[in-house]
């Protein structure tokens, strides 16, 4: 028994006819009428009624043919999937969870509507988190900022750019100062992502050079719980500016800290070596053509037009 007998079969069950099988196979009719004898030799069974027109399925072919349905529609599959392999996959994707809930909805959404077979699992997680899941390889690529120059077994495609700013209620008094330092931060209520976040190790860094003791009173990964809890006037919270969204700046005050700490970058993180089938190369292209110098909310000129 071969595939190519049990393919002959099913497409004569299907259309009631050797020629039309045949034709869709693009072999002689011979050749069909060859498959279905040898299969019914091989079986000891009789698959077709040959007095009736169109052919009819005999009780053993009826039989036959529920068996066969599976095999042959899943070796269709698998050659399809082999041809187009870029059409079908699954691929796991990791990210900061703000980028997970504002930015990658609209690369995920058109790639999606390109490739409907392809699945995509997205996984939200701080830095430190972002980089062992690449290595270990239960992400296929992460998007977060560069790793350190130690990584030597990690890719790196950046994106775009960002700044740390201050993020305070409205009327705070840090809100007003020109230019905030490590000690301002410090004598506030700290609210800061987690400590896997390379947000918590800027500021860490920075508290540790100047000797200044600080209890950072909050701290969570969820950047819109961040700026609720800022809001609600539970303290002030340093963050990279790509999590603002225009709304935030009804009800933030946005300050820039880039005297204080250095920016960073938002890209394509990999495990160096490690085999990306086509449909994550092309996820990895749409997020390149998508996101490559992603322009951050202009927050500074925003919240002057808002003061005026």
């Amino acid at each position: 028994m071969r595939l190519i007998e049990l393919t002959s079969f099913y497409y004569t069950a299907r259309y009631h006819s050797v020629t039309k099988a045949a034709r869709r196979q693009e072999v002689g009719q011979s050749v069909v009428s060859q498959h279905i004898r040898r299969l019914e030799i091989e079986f000891g069974i009789t698959l077709f009624d040959r007095s009736s027109r169109p052919y009819k399925l005999t009780v053993e072919g009826n039989a036959f043919l529920k068996l066969v349905i599976p095999i042959v529609e899943a070796a269709s599959r698998l050659k399809d999937q082999i041809a187009h392999p870029e059409q079908h996959g699954a691929f796991v994707v990791g990210a900061y969870p703000d980028l997970v809930m504002h930015h990658l909805p609209k690369v995920i959404q058109p790639f999606r509507e390109q490739y409907p077979d392809v699945r995509i699992t997205l996984m939200a997680r701080p830095y430190d988190s972002l980089l062992r899941l690449v290595k270990s390889g239960e992400v296929d690529m992460a998007l977060c900022s560069p790793p350190s120059a130690d990584e030597q077994n990690l890719d790196y495609i950046q994106l775009f750019r960002y700044n740390v700013v201050l993020l305070a209620p409205k009327n705070h008094p840090l809100a007003k100062s020109q230019k905030i330092g490590v000690r301002d931060i410090s004598q506030s209520t700290l609210i800061l992502p987690g400590p896997e976040s390379l947000i918590w190790q800027q500021v860490d860094r920075a508290l540790e050079a100047q000797n200044i003791k600080c209890d950072i009173t909050l701290s969570m990964d969820s950047y819109q719980s961040i700026k609720r809890y800022v809001e609600i006037d539970m303290g002030v919270a340093v963050v990279g500016d790509f999590t603002i969204l225009p709304e935030d700046l009804e009800h933030l005050s946005v300050v820039n800290l880039d005297h204080i700490f250095a920016g960073s970058a938002i890209g394509i993180c990999t495990l160096k070596g490690k085999y990306l089938g086509p449909a994550v190369q092309n996820f990895i292209d749409k997020l390149t053509d998508d996101l490559t110098g992603f322009h951050i909310l202009p927050w500074e000129q925003l919240s002057l037009q808002q003061a005026d």
